[in-house]
């Protein structure tokens, strides 16, 4: 009587759990390394996509039409550029809306009898909104507070100075900077840092552009802050940035970065990191694979008898490799199973452990289930078809 295709199947699997049993210690160390092999894949894939995620979420909140211009100095100069050409970009009509200019120095404030670091930022009044700076109290600096010493202090600082002072910061206290006295006026809530830009509110005492004549001897613009206009074109905007302050920077020139290109540079970043894990996952799958290989070649060794009485009795030299080739493949079946759900435990701890939000991988599934099929054929097809060319009569002689 014939038995169906799902019999044979289920014989089939459970001949090689019995064989697996026999072999134990090498059927178990193969196991481990297609386990492993895989773990470190998918692991590997869900840390890529949710550090992706995570960074592309970044710069959502802080902006992904954000431009960032340094002047560098082309010689031992400081590169001078006037902070009424910065003001203009907005009216030139090449891609930008709003602009801040910037001179970021750093020192100590005095708070009774401790000295506090921090940056002082002296900024036309932008800032604010391309930082996307919220207050807790009090108001922000303005343009047209001119050169006066007022202060808006960031949250970090504020908090430092009260675990200093015993009390909140509140509008009109005075801030000793050097031989200057800043008077607050206003107090920021917890602002993001913002890499883009360059700068950290939380950190920082913002001035008014101006006042930075009171704290550097001679300021220089350090940075200018911008944002696109909608619809602009990074790539065009940035390059039309640079033609508009080739003329206009004294000492140097104007290098333009957008949010779109840093994205693109960590995405492609990633990519290359992603890629040599994956290779060092693929070399632990190929450890594993050769792992299995050797398992069955010995599995072939130590069954020549059973091969041979199964020839003997009209099994097909196919047959023989179909045995061989399906118990390598429910191998590589159940170490692949095994590491693609230890990879999601470990991409989720990891996940949970830096504060991302986890989210599985697209292509870990598919891959797991892949890479256990590419693995099983590759290295059982040898076994397989050595098992198959056995001459049946030297097999049931040997011993």
């Amino acid at each position: 009587m014939m038995r169906s295709g799902s019999g044979i199947a289920i014989e089939i699997i459970r001949e090689t759990i019995e064989n697996i049993r026999t072999v134990k210690g090498r059927g178990v160390l193969a196991l481990v390394g297609i386990a492993i092999g895989t773990a470190a894949v998918i692991a590997m894939l869900h840390v890529g996509h949710n550090g992706r995620k995570a960074a592309l979420s970044q710069f959502e909140t802080l902006g992904t039409d954000l431009v960032m211009m340094q002047p560098q100095a082309s010689g031992f100069s400081t590169a001078q550029v006037y902070v009424g050409d910065v003001l203009d970009l907005p009216k030139r009509n090449i891609g930008l809306s709003e602009v801040s200019a910037m001179v970021q120095s750093g020192g100590n404030i005095r708070v009774g009898r401790v000295d506090l670091q921090v940056t002082i930022i002296s900024a036309t009044d932008r800032i604010y909104s391309l930082a996307k700076a919220r207050l807790q109290r009090g108001r922000v600096t303005s343009d047209l507070d001119g050169f006066a010493p007022f202060a808006v202090v960031g949250a970090g600082i504020a908090a430092e100075i009260e675990a200093t002072a015993g009390r909140a910061v509140v509008v009109g206290d005075r801030i000793s900077f050097g031989d200057q006295i800043l008077t607050v006026v206003g107090v920021l809530n917890d602002t993001p840092a913002n890499f883009i830009l360059g700068i950290e509110l939380d950190r920082s005492i913002v001035v008014p552009f101006a006042a930075a004549r009171r704290i550097v001897a001679s300021p220089a613009i350090t940075n200018i802050a911008g944002r696109l206009a909608p619809g602009a074109n990074d790539l065009q905007t940035a390059e039309a940035t640079k033609a508009y302050f080739k003329d206009k920077i004294q000492g140097g020139t104007m290098q333009v970065t957008t949010a779109r290109e840093v994205i693109a540079s960590i995405d492609a970043q990633m990519r290359i990191y992603a890629s040599l894990i994956l290779g060092i996952g693929a070399v632990s799958l190929v450890v594993g694979g050769v792992g299995i290989m050797n398992v069955m070649l010995m599995s072939v060794m130590e069954r020549r008898q059973e091969i041979g009485l199964r020839l003997a009795l009209g099994a097909r030299r196919k047959d023989i490799r179909l045995m061989f080739l399906s118990e390598t493949l429910i191998l590589a079946v159940i170490g692949s199973a095994i590491g693609t759900a230890i990879g999601y435990f470990a991409g989720w701890i990891f996940a949970d452990g830096t504060g991302w939000q986890f989210e599985a991988a697209p292509l870990a599934l598919p891959l797991g289930a892949g890479m256990a099929l590419i693995v099983g054929l590759f290295f059982g097809i040898y076994p397989a078809s050595r098992a198959a060319r056995l001459d049946p009569v030297a097999a049931l002689r040997s011993e």
